[in-house]
């Protein structure tokens, strides 16, 4: 799925200056957004405008390392990617940077936030989801969604009943969406950790094992994905694993 030709024409200044979405390019692109005024853009276009900046604060996130400026600036994309999904519930790559910021607040808060963050998340996700369904990215979140719900803690789920119904959801869910996930885009460490984890949780330690050994094989210079590297060769350290043999 990907933005109407005209809408591409419209924001071809912007999409050049974030180019290959390196971490100087995407603080270029947020720099010219930031000139321009809401208002001042094309109604057709108000939306474009929303989720590039929305989506370009998300991939900016990735590179704070402290958690405190990463909440900071994950809510300001937020709140941008819904304002933008109120002017267009229709477009996908809104709704779709929507489900993942808030699902990423929805891991980085406190249990009150998380549990808000949480239901939104799923509301959205259902939207996002209805509009097009053969997505990595939302295939990826439903598995963790559904993998977080399954991992509630008693004191978590009776805080959680304050705020709104539990979803049903179990690791076996989990497990399908993220299997999924990895069909349709390999070798993302992000989803090969959660696989790991999935299996680690239903007790099957050998494709723990396999999965969180092809997560910790990753490299890379972003630091959100290489907390996840780090958190998986943690793990494969702990005696539980150590044992397995592969």
């Amino acid at each position: 799925m990907m933005s109407s030709s005209i809408e591409e024409d419209f924001f071809t200044e912007i999409d050049d200056i974030a180019g290959s979405f390196s971490a100087k390019s995407i603080s270029s692109a947020l720099a010219k957004i930031a000139t321009m005024e809401i208002e001042s853009v094309p109604a057709e276009h108000r939306c474009g405008l929303l989720r590039r900046h929305a989506e370009y604060l998300y991939m900016m996130s990735d590179y704070q390392t402290l958690k405190e400026k990463r909440v900071e600036m994950l809510e300001s994309a937020y709140n941008k990617a819904r304002q933008g999904h109120l002017t267009d519930p229709g477009n996908f790559e809104c709704a779709k940077v929507l489900c993942s910021t808030c699902g990423r607040l929805a891991e980085e808060s406190s249990l009150k936030k998380k549990l808000d963050y949480g239901f939104k998340f799923k509301t959205y996700l259902d939207e996002a989801i209805a509009i097009y369904d053969q997505d990595f990215e939302l295939t990826h979140m439903r598995g963790r969604f559904c993998y977080t719900v399954a991992s509630l803690s008693f004191v978590e789920r009776c805080a959680a009943k304050v705020i709104g119904q539990i979803p049903d959801c179990t690791y076996q869910m989990a497990l399908d969406d993220l299997l999924r996930a990895d069909q349709l885009e390999e070798n993302i460490a992000e989803n090969q950790f959660f696989i790991g984890k999935t299996y680690m949780a239903m007790g099957d330690l050998v494709n723990a094992k396999r999965w969180l050994q092809r997560t910790a094989a990753n490299t890379t210079e972003v630091p959100v994905e290489q907390e996840f590297v780090d958190d998986a060769a943690a793990l494969l350290l702990e005696k539980k694993l150590k044992s397995v043999k592969i």
